[in-house]
């Protein structure tokens, strides 16, 4: 798992073609006057719009009301990363290791997706606008999740990128 500020990690992006891209879309997520964060900005609750790019990625912009803990969905994918980024609102995510936590459905292949049972073993972080998550194979995740009590609208981009182009080497 990877977790910074956007503007702060310009230079992680610098690694590839791809890479470089994909920071080009989230800046422009976070652009006020650019097409994306317009369209972004402009879903209503249980909306998405899916965006191709070259090299199998693909950017899902979506927007959603955030959910008590309790309801939290456990994930992890396989052959994808995951870059979540919010762009109005914020949210919880909880995460834990693979290895800590048992599967509750296996791998679906076609979805490229594995759901776990929730787990005592959880760290938890708060994603607002530009703070970007990063999540590799290893990392379960389960966003969406209310930063108080009350459900708030969240709007926001999960860019599934083909585990080949990321590297998160210390």
């Amino acid at each position: 798992m990877f977790l910074g500020y956007l503007p702060d990690v310009a230079n992680k992006f610098k690694k590839n073609e791809v890479l470089s891209r994909i920071f080009g879309y989230l800046f422009d997520a976070l652009d006020e006057s650019s097409e994306v964060h317009q369209r972004i900005i402009a879903l209503k609750a249980g909306e998405e719009f899916v965006v191709y790019f070259e090299g199998g990625v693909r950017a899902i912009e979506q927007a959603y009301n955030t959910k008590m803990p309790k309801e939290a969905f456990y994930e992890s994918h396989s052959e994808m990363v995951d870059f979540q980024m919010v762009v109005f609102g914020k949210e919880i995510f909880f995460i834990a290791p693979n290895s800590l936590c048992e599967i509750k459905n296996p791998l679906d292949d076609a979805r490229d997706l594995i759901e776990y049972h929730a787990s005592a073993f959880l760290s938890s972080i708060q994603l607002f606008p530009g703070n970007l998550a990063v999540f590799e194979s290893l990392d379960v995740h389960a966003g969406g999740i209310s930063a108080n009590a009350e459900s708030s609208l969240v709007q926001k981009v999960v860019v599934k990128v083909p585990k080949q182009y990321v590297k998160l080497n210390f």
